[in-house]
C-alpha cells in the first residue's frame, strides 16, 4: 500500500489531465495542458517529460489519446478521441488521502470560528466525507494524520455571536458602511461610525476587520467587536486597500 503523498499527488494529476482531455474539442499544446494543470491543482512545478509520460500511460490503459498537429501551427497536441472504439467512460472523481488529510488539518484551524456560518459549512462538508469515504481509506487518512499535530487555538471565541461574522462578511461583499462599537477586555468602548470595511482578514490566529473611518485606515481584531450594525447605502471600493493594509502591518 503508498505510504508517499507523491502517489496521491501522481493520481490526482493523471485524473485532472483526463478530465481536461474529455472537454477538448481540439488538441491542446504542451504548454497548455501544463499551464491548466498546474492552475487547477496548484502545482510548483510541471515538465512537459512528466506530461508525455502521463499521457503515455493513460494510452497504455485503453484511452484513445493521439498526439496531432495543431490547426496553423508546426508544433504538436494532445487530444483526447472519444469517438473511437476504444472510448471509455470517465468515473465520477473519487476523494484521496491527500485531499482528506489537508481538510482535516486545515479544519483544525478553524476551531476557534464554531457557532459561525464558516464552522457549520466546514462541518457539512466533513459530514459529506464521511458518507462517501471507505472505511479502509478513512484507516489511511487518520494513519496519515497521526503523524502531524496541529498547534491551533482551541477556544470558541464566536460561539456567542454566531452572526457576527455573516454580517460582517456581507458588509464587505456589498460594499455597506457599518456603525462599530469595539474595545479591548478593561479598556472603554470606542464608538466607530460609518466605517466601510474592506476585507476580514485571518492571520495565524488572528481574526481582524479591515476597512477605513472617514479617511483614515483602520484594523480592528474581531474579538474586539461588540455591536455592528448595517447602515444603507454603499461606499466606492478603494484601489489603494492592499497597500494600505500592507502598510498598517508594517507598522505593527
Amino acid at each position: 500500500m503508498a505510504r508517499k503523498f507523491s502517489r496521491h499527488e501522481q493520481f490526482l494529476r493523471i485524473y485532472t489531465l483526463l478530465e481536461i482531455l474529455s472537454n477538448a474539442h481540439l488538441p491542446l499544446a504542451d504548454g497548455v495542458l501544463i499551464d491548466t494543470l498546474r492552475d487547477r491543482l496548484g502545482l510548483s512545478r510541471l515538465s512537459a517529460r512528466t506530461l508525455r509520460r502521463d499521457c503515455e500511460f493513460l494510452t497504455s490503459c485503453g484511452y484513445p489519446i493521439d498526439h496531432l498537429p495543431l490547426p496553423q501551427d508546426r508544433k504538436y497536441g494532445w487530444k483526447l478521441d472519444f469517438d473511437g472504439s476504444l472510448a471509455k467512460k470517465i468515473l465520477a472523481e473519487p476523494l484521496t488521502v491527500l485531499e482528506l488529510v489537508a481538510f482535516q488539518l486545515a479544519r483544525s484551524h478553524l476551531l476557534p470560528y464554531e457557532g459561525t456560518p464558516i464552522w457549520t459549512g466546514i462541518e457539512m462538508l466533513r459530514s459529506r466525507f464521511e458518507r462517501c469515504v471507505p472505511t479502509p481509506l478513512k484507516a489511511q487518512m487518520e494513519e496519515f494524520l497521526s503523524a502531524f499535530r496541529v498547534e491551533a487555538d482551541g477556544s470558541k471565541r464566536y460561539s456567542a455571536r454566531p452572526r457576527l461574522v455573516s454580517t460582517l462578511a456581507a458588509a464587505v461583499v456589498a460594499c455597506r458602511p457599518i456603525d462599530l462599537r469595539h474595545h479591548a477586555n478593561g479598556e472603554p468602548p470606542v464608538e466607530t461610525a460609518m466605517f466601510e470595511p474592506h476585507l476580514i482578514v485571518i492571520e495565524n490566529q488572528r481574526f481582524e476587520l479591515f476597512g477605513y473611518a472617514e479617511k483614515f485606515a483602520m484594523i480592528v481584531p474581531v474579538d474586539h467587536i461588540r455591536n455592528c450594525t448595517l447602515r444603507d447605502g454603499s461606499f466606492p471600493r478603494r484601489v489603494s486597500s492592499d497597500s494600505d493594509l500592507t502598510a498598517l502591518r508594517s507598522r505593527g
